[in-house]
Formats: C-alpha cells, structure tokens, sequence
C-alpha cells in the first residue's frame, strides 16, 4: 500500500507504506524540497528546535508520569557528521538567530549517530566538527555531551563503551551483553516489565552518501541484514561474522575506505521520536532518487533501512538533490 499527496510548489510529499496485509506497520514519510541550501539549514533548525520543545511538554511533571516506574527520558539528539550538518549547528549557536533560546541547552543531551575511527581532536572528528561549531558556543554541561571515544585503539571496545553508556543515560534493560557485560549489568534496578528495550531519541540527524549510506552503514555492511531489524548484529572482527544480536552499537570496517566507524545499529534509528535526512546539493541528486524511488534494496542503499516503527521521518532536501525525482513537487 502506498498514498502520496503532492503539494504545489516547494512543499513536501508525504508516503505511507504497509505490508500489504492487515495489521502491518504503517510508517509514514514525509519529503519536503526547498530552495536551497541556506533554506534547508533554517528548516532544519526550525523541527529540531520544536522536536525538543515536544519533549518539554511531554515531559511536564504530572501525576501521571510521576506513577510511572520507568524514569522520565532525557531530552536529546543524536548529531549527524558532514558540510551541512556544521551550516545548522552553527545556526542553532548563533546568538542573532532565533533558534538558539529556544533550546534548553542545560537539559538537552548531545550524542552522535557515528564517528569515524580517530581522536577527538582529529579533523575528520564528527565530535570535534560539532563541539567548533555549536558546543563551544552554548552553555552545555560537559556531563551531557557523550562522544563516542573513538581514539579507542579496538573500534570495537569504542562500540561497547557507547553502548554501556546508552544503557545508562536512557535507563535501558541491562541484560543486552553477554559475559563480563551481563555479569556486571546483572543488578538492574527498577520495574523489569517497564525497562526500555532500546533508546528514544527525541531527533535523529543523518546524512546521505552518494552511494547510499547513512551515518556508517555503507553498501553491503552485515548490520542491513533483515532490513535493519532489531536483531542486526554485531560484527565479528572484519568478517561480518554476528557476534551477538540487539547491539545498540557497532563497529564496522568500511573496505571502501579501508577504515573502522562505529555507528549506532538500524534499530536505534528507527526508535527514534523524529529522523531528519539533510540532502543538499546536485552531487547527491542520483542516491537521493535511488532511495527514496527505486526498489527497496538496502543492501546497495542503506538509507533505505532507515523507517521508524513509531515515530517521524522527515527528508529535508533542496532543489539540486531532488532533480532527478520523478515525483519531485
């Protein structure tokens, strides 16, 4: 099944998609075309800014929420890498901007949806792109910044600690690890039947390859197995071996680039509350219609595997991405 509503002009096409039987998951899509780059960021910070200010509200002490054993979910974002990325963060600093008092910069918790394998001072840190341009400018307590230590020598250690550190923050079940993690998360505190499976970012910001990929998940990576589905794995050394299923985070060697990222799983993207794509620029305009128009084949375009089974997908793209969509508004 599968609706489309097109809007005049610069707008956005919304698509809801099931499985075609009763009772499936129905997600819906939402791809709005801008002008131009300069109006994706202001777009951008616009529904970053109301996705927080939804979790305010949400979160007002009320009895309610005060009956409840799981405790209250921390306002946060999960921060994307790349040149476009950098134009919203520095707009949401910017103290001549609108955006930046209507975030509870003392509240908010910062994490990244991946890094690449190098120091956090290296330049192509996603952690030290975002500190320059937005964190060293805002009041943030350095207790809610959490950046993945990728300076780790063990990609996979890295993967591990910023797993255990979900587990934490978001007040998740702690019998997700096997071994010396089970032992030591064995003393879980709190109602069981009310623990979180999996963490509930409030955003998700994410980029698009031009061959496809989103955050570290490239073309042909083990974790789009399934479809990116809550069972994803980890992965065992360089061999795409699974490990062990439901990992919140992986390592993964990207043999195109001869390198290690660690990234969060399929899964944790599609539990968040709001998934922001940022597409700009003519270069991406080929991946961006493979994606969203062409067959479902994540494992050649892992953008694909990116549905939320409760929450908003949001494409944010400007004209010169979306030139080559058949459907384009």
């Amino acid at each position: 099944m599968e609706e489309r509503r097109l809007s005049g002009g610069d707008g956005a096409r919304r698509e809801q998609r099931g499985n075609g039987g009763g009772g499936g998951v129905r997600r819906e899509r939402e791809v709005r075309v801008v002008a131009d780059a300069a109006e994706l960021t202001r777009a951008a910070a616009e529904e970053v800014t109301a996705a927080l200010a939804r979790h305010r509200d949400a979160w007002l002490p009320d009895a309610a929420s005060a009956s409840t054993s799981a405790p209250p979910l921390v306002p946060s974002i999960a921060l994307a890498g790349g040149s476009t990325p950098r134009s919203l963060y520095r707009l949401l600093a910017d103290p001549a901007a609108p955006y930046r008092a209507r975030i509870d910069w003392q509240a908010v918790h910062f994490f990244w949806g991946d890094e690449r394998h190098v120091p956090p001072d290296h330049p192509d840190s996603n952690f030290r792109m975002a500190r320059e341009a937005m964190l060293d400018h805002v009041q943030v307590p350095a207790a809610h910044v959490h950046r993945i230590a990728a300076e780790e020598p063990d990609a996979e250690r890295a993967a591990r600690r910023y797993e255990r550190e979900l587990i934490e923050v978001f007040g998740l079940r702690r019998d997700r690890g096997d071994g010396e993690d089970a032992a030591r998360d064995a003393d879980a505190t709190g109602d069981a039947d009310a623990a979180r499976e999996w963490p509930r970012f409030d955003v998700v910001l994410l980029g698009l390859g031009e061959e496809g990929h989103t955050a570290s998940l490239f073309p042909g990576s083990p974790l789009l197995a399934d479809g990116g589905a809550p069972r994803a794995a980890a992965l065992d050394g360089k061999s795409g071996r699974a490990s062990r299923s439901g990992r919140l985070v992986a390592a993964v060697w990207v043999e195109k680039l001869q390198t290690w990222r660690i990234t969060l799983t399929p899964p944790v993207l599609d539990h968040a509350a709001t998934v922001i794509f940022l597409v700009s620029g003519a270069a991406k305009a080929p991946a961006l219609a493979a994606v969203l128009e062409g067959e479902p084949r994540p494992e050649l375009y892992p953008a694909q595997v990116v549905a939320p089974v409760d929450g908003r997908l949001l494409w944010l793209v400007d004209r010169e991405a979306a030139a080559q969509l058949r459907s384009r508004s």
